[in-house]
């Protein structure tokens, strides 16, 4: 999977999938710094991505500073030909003032044995 460089960060794209509905999502962030994958929350309420009684809610610390979300298990992440299923991830308003649609975290990452080479800008397992 080719990584996209935009304002000076790595992007990919990927398709997510909750409860059988795919959405797919053009400008995610991979970062190696953040501990979890985080998704926002109005793109992914298109696929019935909602708060729920049960979630648990926490708060979340960064560059960008603080934020609550929620975390829910998607069905799976999927990007060229690497799948991880029952994947649990974070849900959060990502008013980050730039245009981001998700955050591939460590986490995420490590599950997938993801291999990222900066100088051929690919991404791959």
């Amino acid at each position: 999977m080719n990584i996209a460089e935009e304002y000076g960060l790595p992007f990919i794209s990927l398709t997510i999938i909750y409860k059988g509905k795919e959405l797919e999502l053009q400008k995610v962030l991979l970062d190696t710094g953040s501990a979890s994958t985080l998704f926002n929350a109005d793109l992914v309420r298109d696929i019935g991505v909602v708060p729920e009684e049960n979630d648990v809610v926490d708060t979340i610390r960064g560059v960008g500073g603080v934020e609550y979300v929620y975390t829910k298990y998607l069905d799976a992440i999927k990007f060229d030909g690497i799948s991880v299923e029952q994947f649990q991830v974070e849900i959060g308003s990502m008013d980050y003032g730039i245009e981001i649609e998700g955050i591939i975290g460590f986490d995420f990452m490590r599950a997938a044995g993801l291999i990222i080479d900066t100088k051929s800008m690919i991404v791959n397992s």
